[in-house]
């Protein structure tokens, strides 16, 4: 029996709600409107202002930014004699590694293996070239003529010790996300459920203004003053996931 696609079928569910949020893309507005109607609304008025969602929204993001930001890159050229780049360059979260790259290393000054009259280095053999790599990178370290860097946040100025004209440097920076739009999965869930533990644990805070119960026509009403500790329960659940998923730094070789 050939197999056939549902890929172009018309499907209906509760999927189909305007209202539903989708797995990623979804707008702050949209979020919004998913808190409110997990505190409660419209069938209860939630006593929460449109700024204290909006913050539990930011607080999201931003503590997700640290653990895992949006790794940008970049690249200057070196220039001998200049010690400062990236002067008040907009960096981020900051520089968080400098990778030092020569586009075309042919160190013809330099007698590799001590050989008095060494062969042209494109035609030696690629074990041959890896084994000048590796030598020659450590060469550098022993005489201390390898470039170094460092990114100083309070001037905003990336030092780079011993620039070497010929090198190019590659600039890895973190840099905040700032939309929930721009989310992937895995975040865009992880900012949804803290942002909704966020509103709920000041809208606990507010609610625990009240000692007991507030009389009413009908009976005295009893308000959920739990709300604070289910809400903490789950922030500090999120906290350790969060903990588990943090990027690393780009990792650094000494070999080139």
């Amino acid at each position: 029996m050939p197999l056939t696609s549902r890929a172009n079928s018309p499907r209906t569910g509760i999927g189909d709600s305007p209202d539903n949020l989708p797995i990623t893309g979804f707008t702050n507005d949209q979020l919004k409107c998913y808190i409110l109607r997990q505190l409660g609304s419209p069938v209860w008025s939630v006593e929460l202002t449109p700024q204290q969602i909006s913050d539990a929204i930011q607080d999201a993001l931003s503590l997700y930014s640290q653990y895992r930001p949006q790794i940008v890159v970049g690249n200057i050229q070196l220039t001998n004699g200049i010690f400062q780049y990236m002067q008040d360059a907009d960096v981020g979260l900051g520089v968080v590694d400098v990778q030092f790259v020569e586009p075309n290393p042919v160190p013809t000054e330099i007698f590799y293996g001590n050989l008095i009259n060494p062969a042209p280095l494109f035609r030696t053999g690629l074990d041959e070239y890896d084994s000048f790599l590796r030598w020659r990178h450590t060469w550098q370290r022993v005489t201390s003529i390898k470039p170094d860097w460092y990114h100083d946040e309070y001037r905003k100025v990336l030092y780079i010790h011993n620039p070497i004209e010929r090198y190019q440097a590659g600039i890895f920076m973190y840099f905040p996300i700032t939309s929930v739009e721009d989310l992937e999965a895995q975040g865009a869930e992880w900012v949804k459920r803290y942002a909704l533990e966020r509103a709920r644990l000041t809208y606990g805070e507010i609610l625990a203004k009240f000692s007991g119960a507030i009389p009413s026509p009908m009976q005295n009403l009893q308000l959920d003053q739990q709300k604070r500790d289910r809400a903490q329960a789950e922030i500090d659940k999120l906290m350790e996931r969060l903990h588990g998923m943090q990027l690393s730094t780009p990792i650094s070789s000494d070999d080139p």
